[in-house]
């Protein structure tokens, strides 16, 4: 039995994974609200770019959610694409130093969290994908 079998033939388990995908991501969603509550739009000390980029998962981290349990095959897609690029992102504000030098040999332990769990999606997201079947993909609500 391969993994891929294994993993279609236990909807359960993939359930689990994706509610494990929806608390990570709104985990993040609350986050970046956070941060727009308490500071306003755009007030970290980075590019603009990479601002309007954070204060935008606000809302491509739940729409994610969502999109996983209404659409699951784009859900994945997307829950990949956010969590390359915001680790990519994060990392990239690390390493420039924009909240202070960064340490040797230290990751901050936020970034650290992350980290794991894009690994988590990373190592998830196709076995997940091929579970999905076309009568899952095209339901409203699963």
């Amino acid at each position: 039995m391969t993994i891929n079998t294994w993993l279609a033939s236990s909807p359960r388990l993939m359930q689990m994974v994706r509610w494990m995908y929806a608390i990570g991501f709104l985990s993040g969603t609350y986050t970046h609200i956070k941060g727009i509550l308490a500071h306003g739009f755009l007030a970290t000390p980075v590019p603009p770019a990479i601002g309007v980029y954070w204060d935008t998962l606000a809302v491509l981290d739940p729409l994610t959610v969502l999109l996983l349990w209404g659409r699951p095959k784009v859900g994945l897609w997307v829950a990949v694409v956010i969590m390359g690029s915001d680790i990519s992102v994060n990392t990239l504000v690390y390493l420039a130093g924009y909240f202070g030098p960064p340490a040797a040999h230290m990751v901050p332990l936020s970034l650290f969290e992350q980290s794991l769990f894009g690994l988590f999606v990373f190592l998830t997201a196709p076995l997940a994908y091929a579970s999905i079947g076309n009568h899952e993909q095209n339901s409203t609500i699963c």
